[in-house]
């Protein structure tokens, strides 16, 4: 689909937000993935304030990923 912006035409594929909601699905995921690693590290380590700092970044992200739990397509 060709979009005009401007005096420009751009090209603009038609599943596109689909796209970028399936790119911040992986980031979210990768995000979650380094927050256990960091976690796991601290706790080997013995560092407390990294294991608070590992514990609230996994919440953060789990909170970032809540619209994508449970979503049904309609």
């Amino acid at each position: 689909m060709t979009k005009h912006v401007g005096c420009q035409e751009v090209e603009v594929s038609d599943n596109s937000p689909q796209k970028d909601k399936r790119y911040d699905l992986w980031g979210w995921l990768l995000f979650t993935l380094s927050a256990l690693f960091f976690i796991i590290s601290s706790l080997r380590n013995g560092d407390m304030i990294g294991l608070l700092g590992g514990v609230f970044f996994l919440l953060a992200c789990v909170a970032f990923l809540a619209p994508y739990i449970g979503r049904h397509k309609d």
